[in-house]
């Protein structure tokens, strides 16, 4: 993994930049205004990864009742498969756990193995498949870990 990044809570002027990396990642991204009232809540818990003054990747998550739920996870994929997801997984999962959370969750693209198979590896499991979740119309799995 990079030595020199740095995770830091997310504000409201990163919004320009994360939603660029968010463009530059997925063919449906999510609406701007979504990661504007997020950012804004006071119930979400949204990180960005920077290295060398850029950011490369970000998460947004929230409280859920005894649970913690994972909205949006992305790492730059120049910069993937160097353990930064991981590392940004095992924060939220300590944050998780440190507000007596019981289990985390997230959804996937259930064409997305790459992330499947990373989320398998921390110990998630898939729950259920959650049909036409996307704007686009796809498929999520949802994932689940408990947590102690």
């Amino acid at each position: 993994m990079l030595r020199e990044i740095i995770i830091r809570p997310m504000h409201i002027d990163d919004l320009d930049r994360v939603y660029k990396l968010e463009m530059k990642l997925f063919p449906n991204p999510w609406p701007k205004s979504f990661f504007e009232n997020d950012i804004r809540s006071q119930d979400a818990i949204a990180f960005v990864v920077e290295y060398q003054g850029s950011i490369i990747g970000y998460s947004l998550s929230s409280f859920v009742n005894a649970g913690f739920h994972i909205t949006n996870i992305a790492i730059d994929k120049e910069y993937q498969r160097q353990g930064i997801a991981s590392t940004l997984m095992q924060k939220l999962e300590n944050i998780a756990t440190e507000n007596s959370c019981h289990y985390i969750y997230l959804e996937v693209r259930t064409n997305n193995t790459a992330a499947i198979d990373l989320y398998k590896s921390l110990g998630y499991d898939i729950l259920f498949k959650r049909r036409y979740y996307y704007i686009d119309g796809d498929d999520a799995y949802v994932m689940d870990k408990e947590l102690e």
